[in-house]
């Protein structure tokens, strides 16, 4: 296409030097525009061997696009690896649940013990109300204690506490006893019978 475009430019510079010499007056501008013509056109016939390609050159370009061309046909390997973590936030739930049990745990004996106050309560103000004046004077005498000495008088309820819970304790015991000594009995009457 080049060589083309090349030719039809000489063609058009010797078309111009064909109007010159027709033209012809004689001037020396036209002379001047004549050996300007003339230079012009050895260069543009210098030019084709100018504009040559290096081969060379081409074919690295060349070689380079197919080895690109491969690499863009081998597809790339892409492994995928999940990792799974437990994040902050999981931790902050499992502390957030666990105190909420705690709590919940907590509130549900705190009810418990208040319901038990509330019954002892009840209690001791029917006992108050019931209009015998012997337990209202047993009442009012164990106010008096009470306030006289609350520290004496827990100790005092709580040692009374644990002598009926061993008494309870050692009639269960005895029962147990009674009840082996009576299959005992039964046994050695029986083995007595029988000869």
């Amino acid at each position: 296409m080049s060589e083309q475009l090349l030719e039809a430019i000489l063609e058009k510079i010797e078309s111009f030097e064909l109007l010159l010499k027709v033209t012809d007056n004689g001037k020396e501008e036209i002379q001047q525009i004549k050996s300007e013509l003339t230079l012009l056109r050895k260069e543009i016939k210098n030019l084709p061997t100018q504009l040559q390609l290096d081969t060379g050159k081409l074919n690295e370009v060349v070689s380079a696009i197919n080895k690109l061309q491969l690499q863009l046909n081998i597809p790339i390997k892409n492994q995928v690896e999940h990792k799974h973590h437990l994040h902050n936030g999981i931790w902050v739930a499992v502390g957030l649940f666990v105190t909420c049990f705690l709590l919940a745990w907590g509130w549900l004996n705190a009810h418990r013990e208040k319901e038990q106050f509330e019954a002892n309560d009840m209690k001791y103000r029917s006992l108050k109300t019931s209009g015998n004046k012997n337990v209202l004077n047993l009442c009012k005498y164990t106010d008096s204690l009470y306030q006289k000495d609350r520290v004496g008088f827990s100790n005092r309820v709580e040692q009374e506490e644990q002598r009926l819970i061993e008494q309870a304790e050692l009639l269960r015991l005895a029962g147990e006893k009674e009840k082996e000594a009576k299959t005992l009995k039964e046994q050695a009457g029986s083995s007595i019978r029988k000869p």
